[in-house]
């Protein structure tokens, strides 16, 4: 089934949006979470920072929230230009690939594997090499990574 070219636009904006509102939410709870933490105990943050320390930023979901942003940095620009959009889907496929191949994390791996399978096969879906991928299931897919990824 092939998109018309009308309906790209439409898609590109429904699924930029899904990837901005996931991974806004997360970093948000996540942050909010910390905050709450470190304001009811200031001393006992303290004390486990020093024994501890904050944990690293996993380099491999990193990795992937950079594609992301760099994906959704593009949007706006290639929203005209289906090759474009193609294009943008497939560095954003193949970068999430090799996180997923960087990633220590069985479940992030699976995560971010997944999302790069939907987003390729939307790209393949304009040829008609692949069926087009259910928005339930990408949105699904999106979550998990999102979960997966703070």
């Amino acid at each position: 089934m092939r998109l018309t070219a009308s309906a790209i636009p439409v898609l590109v904006s429904v699924l930029a949006a899904g990837i901005a509102v996931g991974g806004c939410a997360a970093a948000t709870a996540t942050a909010g979470a910390a905050s709450a933490s470190s304001a009811a105990s200031p001393t006992a943050s303290a004390a486990s920072a020093s024994f501890y320390g904050p944990p690293g930023p996993d380099p491999a979901c990193a990795a992937a929230r950079k594609a992301e942003q760099a994906l959704q940095a593009r949007q706006g620009k290639d929203q005209s230009s289906e090759s474009a959009i193609d294009q943008d889907f497939t560095n954003f496929a193949s970068a999430l690939n090799a996180a997923a191949q960087r990633e220590k994390h069985p479940a992030a791996a699976s995560a971010m594997t997944a999302l790069a399978n939907d987003y390729t096969a939307l790209v393949e879906s304009q040829s008609g090499a692949a069926p087009l991928p259910s928005m339930s299931a990408m949105q699904s897919d999106g979550t998990a990574f999102d979960r997966a990824c703070p």
